[in-house]
């Protein structure tokens, strides 16, 4: 049974190829295009996943699609019936488009020649059955938080003795995505690809400042529902702006453009803003707990990026799961998880992208020859040289292996550096990430010793819960301002090679923590090619590349 699931048309379109029940291979469009957060039809993703499995569309027996198109033209068509006048223009954008991407069927004949069976998903069906079918648990609640679905914007369920129940639902266009969202537009950054520096620059701000006025807008429902006030806002019927100017009458503020200052009442809002989110989510767990009866939680839909809520959900579940890649790009993967029904898989490994073929390198390092040294070396001779260049304070890039599915570099397309270096974090910001100063970076430690150095209870191999650091210890370059940082645990079994290099960093420093943070720059996507990956070393501060075995300085 070989399936293809694809996602495509909102953001983070991918495809992934399902064999028995066991993910093969996985990637996301925006990896080929350069484009972040690509929503165009993964048609490169697909090409590679049949040139790298040695495949033909002959041999899918079912494509998977992550959402239901007509349910989702329901909802749309519903909502713009409420608001004819200022939905006019984009009901005929919408109608022309849907015309196109609406038609499943007809677009796999048009891309792909196929037609063959097609199976329809819903939207957090997959966001769900993403997270269950990768998590380590046999009965579990599942909350699943995103923009919107077909109707839903949250969803609660419950799996029992292998079977899925939906036990409430919050729809649109009361959604709790959309209002992150909308105060990430509100911030000067891009909704649905800026919400993590919202989340970034919260602690930074006072909460107490915007609470109240944005706590007022909400009314708590039973059952984990809620109701969003929608006199400020219009994502309802608008797809570029998402509030009115009501909203800065109602803040006393105007919104940040892009490139303005970062003042201090945007980091009040942003901290008001998380704060918020953070008691609403409070409310849909405290509802999944009591009706679920389970001391498991499985997290899924975009905003389970919220690292710093979803470590809060331990007040009340024992054990917390997030799948590596828990917004639309994963649903690719839930959706054929969804409607597989045969033996469940081990489905945890995250590294399954591309991987650099040797001609590539070969011809990289023959283009950039008189620009970089190559030395290859032994892997051990490669883990101690780098675990002492980190230490001496020098910043690595570092790629290994198959590439990542998801939005986290996990230690196969990473820049790395050392935890203890105060200026550490400064300089990635301004010279090599060349980013906004007020974003921290995470660490990677090995499995065994996390709760030595940081505040932990379960294992966190993606890097989606944010916890603190713990006080014994300084890590300057890893610690936020909060004293918190976004741990990702590593052991042998996940990662050998990046594994050995943090326990001999622990040999080195007395510290197996590297900092980690993805490699690429401001609004660029991940490095996807050796080419690339010289072109980014030799065009910042980084001091030592290294691809598989080899390692690179500049001349």
């Amino acid at each position: 049974m070989i399936q293809l699931g694809i996602s495509a048309f909102y953001h983070d379109s991918a495809a992934c190829i399902v064999k028995d029940g066991k993910v093969l291979a996985a990637i996301e469009e925006e990896r080929f295009t350069g484009i972040k957060h690509d929503f165009s039809f993964p048609k490169k993703s697909i090409a590679w996943l049949f040139d790298y499995l040695k495949l033909s569309i002959e041999d899918i027996d079912e494509v998977c699609w992550y959402e239901n198109p007509d349910l989702k033209k329901q909802r749309v068509l519903a909502i713009f019936d409420r608001h004819p006048i200022k939905s006019f223009f984009n009901r005929l954008k919408f109608l022309k488009r849907h015309k196109i991407e609406g038609d499943v069927n007809a677009l796999l004949k048009s891309y792909l020649n196929y037609e063959g069976k097609v199976t329809l998903v819903d939207h957090h069906i997959s966001h769900v059955m993403f997270a269950y079918k990768t998590s380590p648990f046999n009965e579990c609640a599942i909350v699943s938080i995103d923009g919107v679905g077909e109707w839903d914007t949250m969803t609660i369920s419950q799996v029992k003795d292998d079977k899925l129940t939906k036990i409430s639902e919050t729809v649109f266009p009361h959604s709790l995505g959309m209002f992150y969202s909308t105060f990430t537009s509100f911030l000067g950054f891009k909704p649905n690809e800026g919400e993590y520096k919202v989340m970034g620059l919260a602690p930074y701000g006072n909460p107490e400042i915007y609470y109240p006025e944005l706590f007022a807008l909400f009314t708590l429902l039973p059952e984990g529902r809620f109701k969003i006030s929608q006199d400020l806002f219009t994502w309802e019927y608008s797809d570029k702006i998402m509030f009115k100017d009501a909203l800065c009458e109602y803040l006393n503020m105007a919104p940040r453009t892009k490139d303005a200052p970062m003042e201090q009442c945007h980091k009040d809002l942003a901290a008001s803003v998380q704060m918020v989110y953070e008691r609403i989510f409070m409310h849909i767990l405290e509802f999944a707990k009591e009706a679920s009866g389970s001391n498991n939680l499985c997290l899924s839909g975009g905003c389970a990026y919220n690292g710093v809520a979803n470590n809060k959900a331990y007040r009340l579940f024992e054990h917390i799961w997030v799948p590596f890649a828990p917004s639309d790009s994963g649903s690719a993967i839930g959706a054929c998880l969804a409607s597989y029904s045969g033996k469940a898989e081990d489905n945890t490994s995250p590294y399954l992208g591309s991987e650099f073929e040797l001609g590539a390198i070969d011809r990289a390092f023959t283009y950039f020859k008189f620009e970089i040294d190559v030395k290859e070396l032994t892997e051990k001779e490669l883990i101690e040289k780098t675990a002492n260049a980190i230490n001496e304070n020098k910043v690595i890039g570092w790629c290994q292996g198959r590439m990542e599915f998801g939005a986290r570099a996990l230690g196969n397309r990473s820049i790395l550096a050392s935890p203890l270096d105060p200026e550490m974090k400064s300089k990635l910001n301004r010279v090599i990430k060349k980013r906004e100063g007020f974003r921290p970076f995470a660490p990677s430690c090995t499995e065994e010793d996390a709760k030595t150095f940081f505040d932990i209870i379960d294992n966190v191999p993606y890097m989606n819960q944010v916890m603190q650091v713990n006080k014994a210890w300084n890590l300057p370059s890893i610690t936020h301002a909060d004293g918190s940082a976004r741990v990702q645990t590593v052991n042998k079994n996940q990662n050998d090679k990046y594994y050995k290099l943090l326990k001999k960093l622990g040999d080195v420093s007395g510290f197996p923590i590297s900092l980690n943070t993805s490699f690429n720059f401001k609004d660029q996507t991940i490095t996807a090619t050796p080419h690339d990956a010289i072109e980014r070393f030799l065009d910042c501060e980084m001091d030592v590349l290294v691809i598989n075995n080899y390692y690179i300085t500049k001349l």
